[in-house]
């Protein structure tokens, strides 16, 4: 449709190509939207390069501050403008956008759809649930939430489509894709000690708040799942941590 982006699509028993996400028969398959995908393989590796071949130029320019930090290694980098030492700059500039590109593509949640089931591969962990199992699918920002019949989070995680191809995949399929969260008024703010959370849900919050101190997503995320195992769902906002019953908790 004129105006709008979208991932592609794939019919395989008629070899069409559309939009949407890559669509076989009644699986639907969300990935990245071309003109992303376009951007990230091109744009980042190009910036990357055009950094590297700026180095020495960029070096010069700023070893000329009295009060820059490393001041010496940044005068060293301005005296490497020999050809081949330029070459190894953009080389190097090259490689560091590529790998990039392949941390983003790998760390994005992918999507598989069918009437009847959810299939979400994310962190080098897939996981599959049964479209009687999810209550709500939503946007949390930019991270889609999967809520199972208890109100809990069955996965979290930033997917790599575009939120209306995200909406229109889910509903086509026959999942409630939501707005907004339904259960996001009976959030409350997690301040230690407070009476209303048992002490145990207590310890694993505060060994969560460290572990995300620590930059351990797959630590914290395995602390939302045991917190959820007492009955509480866990989620941010900022720097805070949220909690909620889980629904007839």
């Amino acid at each position: 449709m004129p105006g709008k982006e979208h991932s592609e699509v794939r019919d395989e028993h008629h070899g069409q190509h559309g939009q949407h996400g890559e669509m076989t028969g009644r699986t639907t398959e969300l990935g990245h939207p071309r003109s992303d995908l376009l951007l990230l393989l091109v744009g980042t590796p190009l910036v990357g390069l055009l950094l590297g071949l700026a180095v020495p130029r960029l070096a010069r320019w700023a070893s000329g501050s009295p009060v820059l930090p490393w001041r010496d290694g940044i005068q060293f980098l301005g005296r490497l403008d020999a050809p081949w030492q330029v070459g190894l700059f953009v080389a190097a500039g090259f490689v560091a956008g590529v790998l990039l590109v392949l941390m983003a593509v790998s760390e994005d949640m992918r999507l598989k759809l069918t009437d009847e089931q959810v299939h979400v591969g994310q962190d080098g962990r897939s996981r599959t649930f049964e479209r009687a199992d999810v209550s709500a699918v939503f946007l949390d920002g930019r991270q889609l939430v999967l809520l199972g019949t208890d109100s809990g989070e069955l996965v979290r995680g930033v997917p790599a489509p575009r939120a209306a191809a995200l909406a229109e995949a889910f509903r086509a399929h026959g999942y409630p894709f939501r707005d907004a969260d339904p259960h996001a008024s009976l959030f409350h703010r997690w301040i230690p000690g407070t009476p209303d959370l048992p002490a145990e849900v207590h310890a694993l919050l505060a060994a969560r708040r460290a572990a995300l101190g620590r930059k351990a997503p797959r630590d914290a995320g395995d602390l939302v799942e045991t917190v959820r195992g007492l009955g509480y769902v866990v989620r941010d906002e900022g720097t805070e941590q949220y909690w909620r019953p889980l629904a007839g908790s």
